[in-house]
């Protein structure tokens, strides 16, 4: 049996805002509860609209930013229980991809800098052994070692994503988050990108949560699919499961806007009708059911628990059964 590597029970991330002149303090619901776990050598996708929470998820596993609530457990260890010390050292194991690199790369320091940081932080290595694994890093992802001397803003977009990358593996971690990771790049390199990831995966041994609102790009690269919305989990399955027999109203919604490549094909679109709603006013009972074309009566004032399925998926729905 795989022992799971990271465990994530009823995380929540709550904003409250500031008080106004005319109006009370609002608590926006970025997280709300989810439960999430990872498996060695997996890859798990979140996807779901924008402003439905991933990101935040993925910031808030690593304490980038610190949840409200739950439990965050990473090779059975609570990282939300660690002080800053501790909390270094396990991020050794648990690294970060940023959405954009050039933003997440410091513009005044050169590639061998930016990777060296990391190396001189968790003080591996002396000078000359942190040089030669910074160099092979960069042969790793496909970059020369003649670019070493160069800054971030010398490099194209598809280049800068592969210093960030070489920057997250050089400590060789155990799980990698990877926050829309192709999302800023041309389709050509989106491929380049993936299929190096892919590559490093088998390589360094590693388990990838990979963040996207592209749902081919997660197609491609998943074993496991969570499908997000308003900072719940509503479903995870097996990619092929979830692309193939969908099963939460939701889930079929954005699918069906997922364009098809045979121009003689003809799928059935699902038209959600108004917007999703504000996460400082989320509905009662399920968040989803202003929208759903199947909602009933409970689903206005229930909130539908996520639960396993006969299938063996997890689904968050008062019309399916368990």
């Amino acid at each position: 049996m795989n022992h799971p590597l990271l465990e994530v029970k009823g995380l929540t991330k709550h904003y409250v805002s500031k008080k106004g002149l005319w109006e009370d303090k609002k608590v926006v619901k970025a997280v709300n509860g989810i439960d999430l776990t990872l498996y060695n050598g997996e890859v798990v996708s979140i996807v779901g609209e924008s402003g439905c929470g991933k990101s935040t998820f993925g910031r808030c596993v690593l304490r980038l930013i610190e949840p409200t609530a739950g439990s965050v457990n990473f090779e059975g260890k609570s990282l939300l229980d660690l002080d800053a010390k501790s909390l270094r050292v396990v991020r050794r194991d648990v690294q970060f991809v940023f959405q954009d690199p050039y933003a997440s790369l410091n513009p005044r320091s050169t590639v061998e800098e930016i990777l060296m940081t990391p190396l001189v932080v968790h003080n591996i290595g002396d000078k000359k052994e942190r040089r030669g694994k910074v160099e092979r890093m960069m042969d790793t992802v496909g970059l020369s070692k003649q670019h070493l001397n160069r800054y971030p803003h010398e490099f194209s977009g598809g280049q800068r994503q592969r210093i960030g990358i070489a920057r997250a593996l050089i400590l060789q971690p155990k799980l990698v988050i990877a926050d829309e990771p192709v999302s800023a790049l041309d389709v050509s390199v989106q491929a380049q990108i993936l299929n190096l990831m892919q590559d490093l995966k088998e390589e360094f041994k590693l388990t990838y949560m990979f963040i996207s609102h592209d749902l081919s790009v997660v197609r491609h690269i998943s074993d496991r699919v969570a499908v997000m919305y308003l900072g719940r989990i509503v479903e995870i399955a097996d990619k092929t499961d979830l692309y193939s027999n969908p099963q939460h109203p939701y889930t079929k919604a954005l699918l069906s806007s997922v364009p098809v490549a045979d121009p003689e094909a003809r799928r059935e679109r699902i038209l959600l009708e108004g917007d999703l709603p504000s996460p400082s006013r989320p509905p009662a009972g399920c968040a989803f059911h202003p929208r759903c074309p199947y909602a009933v009566e409970a689903c206005k004032s229930v909130e539908p628990i996520l639960q396993r399925m006969a299938d063996g998926r997890f689904a968050a729905c008062h019309l399916l059964k368990s």
